[in-house]
């Protein structure tokens, strides 16, 4: 006979009487709170107690998980570290780099480097788990279970261009950027004025060409003289025109297509690349004549780098939609949200509790193993920035639990190992896919999470036959996540390569609850109704580089229903 029908006190609750109290509970759980990984295995409280045969056991779960740092090998890291910088520029918009070059020709200067200015960046996350769990003992061993997790992540991002400590427009030029974003509505006044450059520049490059091809069988024609006085010379401004002009249209753009960028007034770069006009319009002119090469300067941008040129407003795109940008979305808040499934089964392995009115003595245990399959949809969140992965996709998981009790004190110990299965899905092919400024070049990529083992150990210090003091300790080690790129065929000339973190990581949890449950006292004869309601605080302590550093607040509530009779 199952334990649970060997006291006093047959089970007297239906699931009408407390349809109630499941409602009760489902309302609270749906309205909390929402919150990188939110695997559905949440809790770290689970015990050894089996499911008696012929009993539904309803379990929820609600954890919140909150966290604004990372770990890394020197300490910890804001996760606006990884969106904020000094230079915003071809490091985060790989797409930049041909204006870069461009750039460098411009100014005769291989050490020219783009940016748009600083990025202050605030984030945070959080991801909310609810697991909703039926188990059902089919004999006094063997109880089958089925888990629904719903799973919401969201995270806050807040970005801040070339903005002082007063939250305005930053007009110190050596300290916001040297190149600016062309509006939509400047656009066609920057094509104009570059366009005049590179045809100035275009029109005497042909005009010396011809120069060069005619003077040694036309000496005295004009022009010749200079030109064959110093050939050498010639085919270099030649050259340098040629080089000029493409840069011009290259970096800066000669319509309203593509004039996207531009030096900012009086700064360095738009120095530098006058100087470089003078002093090509000066050789220039030994060949042509006084009214060759440019005559006027490239468009310069009389605004800081903003957050509008980097968001877009009202349909216009700004740096990030745009082809410069990748074509993305504009930086936001993300939230996600995902249901999965998990279909388990425990066997109680060996059950030396005592089940009896009389006062409980020496060394109590129990342990139960079980296994389960986990169903999670694949995620489409590739072309977003900064989504928190819900979860590591479908795999099996194979866990234990060992309850000890003497006397006031007791424990349980919990051991895991989770195998994930390959997720096929969109993904970035280029640099590193766990970066935020990941390259946006995208195509099929089956990602396979690394195996996970862990171990948790409860000690807890009962008060009487109810409530529980619980102190919590958890050990995880994630292998590292591995990554197929083979169906992709996607290029990109200037991208870094591919260069996943792929390294194992580890991570240490500790924590402090209390627990709430008559389900032992009932099974002991001397309660009328088994309940349990727990409730758990934890903090990562220590990790490797990547792992969040968070805090989880965790209730779980557990009913029990006599589903069938043993009789």
């Amino acid at each position: 006979m199952p334990p649970l029908v060997q006291h006093r006190y047959r089970p007297r609750v239906t699931v009408a009487r407390h349809c109630w109290q499941i409602a009760a509970l489902s309302m609270l759980l749906a309205v909390a709170p929402t919150a990188l990984s939110a695997q559905s295995y949440l809790t770290l409280t689970d015990d050894a107690a089996p499911v008696p045969k012929g009993v539904l056991r309803v379990k929820a779960i609600n954890g919140w998980t909150r966290f604004d740092e990372r770990f890394t090998a020197t300490g910890k890291r804001s996760l606006a570290d990884e969106i904020a910088t000094d230079s915003l520029g071809v490091n985060q918009f790989p797409q930049l780099a041909p204006v870069e070059q461009g750039l460098k020709s411009l100014t005769n200067d291989p050490n020219t480097r783009l940016t748009f200015g600083r990025l202050a960046a605030r984030s945070d996350a959080r991801v909310v788990r609810t697991p909703f769990a039926l188990e059902y003992g089919l004999t006094r061993r063997l109880s089958i279970g089925l888990v629904v997790p719903v799973i919401q992540t969201r995270r806050n991002v807040q970005l801040r261009p070339n903005l002082d400590s007063a939250g305005r427009i930053d007009t110190v030029l050596s300290r916001n950027g040297n190149v600016g974003w062309v509006p939509d509505r400047s656009r066609k006044n920057a094509a104009q004025a570059n366009g005049l450059v590179y045809s100035g520049f275009f029109n005497a490059a042909d005009s010396i060409s011809k120069l060069i091809a005619r003077c040694p069988t036309n000496p005295t024609a004009a022009g010749c003289a200079a030109v064959l006085a110093n050939s050498a010379d010639a085919n270099a401004t030649l050259l340098a025109a040629e080089k000029f002009a493409a840069a011009v249209k290259s970096a800066l753009g000669i319509d309203s297509a593509s004039a996207f960028v531009s030096p900012r007034a009086n700064s360095a770069l738009a120095n530098a690349i006058h100087g470089q006009i003078d002093a090509l319009n000066a050789k220039v002119r030994q060949y042509l004549g006084a009214t060759a090469g440019a005559s006027s300067d490239v468009f310069n941008a009389s605004t800081p780098f903003s957050y509008i040129d980097l968001q877009g407003r009202n349909g216009t795109p700004g740096l990030l939609e745009s082809a410069l940008g990748g074509g993305r979305d504009s930086v936001q808040t993300t939230n996600q949200i995902v249901v999965g499934v998990t279909l388990s089964a425990e066997y109680l392995l060996f059950d030396r509790f005592q089940y009896d009115t009389l006062p409980a003595k020496g060394l109590q245990t129990r342990m139960v193993i079980g296994g389960a399959f986990r169903y999670e949809p694949p995620p489409d969140t590739a072309h977003k920035f900064g989504v928190i992965p819900f979860g590591d996709g479908s795999g099996i998981e194979l866990h234990s639990a060992m309850d000890v009790v003497r006397g006031r004190f007791g424990a349980t110990i919990n051991g895991r190992f989770v195998k994930s299965l390959p997720v096929t899905g969109e993904g970035t092919l280029f640099g590193d896919p766990e970066a935020f400024w990941s390259a946006p070049v995208f195509g099929p990529v089956t990602r396979t999470a690394g195996t996970v083992i862990g171990l948790d150990v409860t000690p807890r210090f009962f008060f009487g036959e109810w409530f529980a003091l619980d102190g919590h300790y958890g050990f995880e080690r994630q292998g590292a996540t591995t990554y197929d790129l083979s169906a992709a065929t996607a290029t990109c000339e200037f991208c870094p390569p591919f260069a996943p973190n792929a390294s194992a990581r580890t991570s240490q949890v500790v924590g402090l609850g209390f627990r709430y449950s008559t389900a032992e006292a009932y099974l002991r004869g001397k309660s009328r109704t088994p309940i349990e309601v727990s409730f758990a605080h934890l903090e990562t302590i220590s990790g490797d580089p990547g792992v969040p550093k968070s805090q989880r607040d965790q209730i779980q509530v557990r009913f029990y229903f006599r589903v069938r009779s043993d009789k």
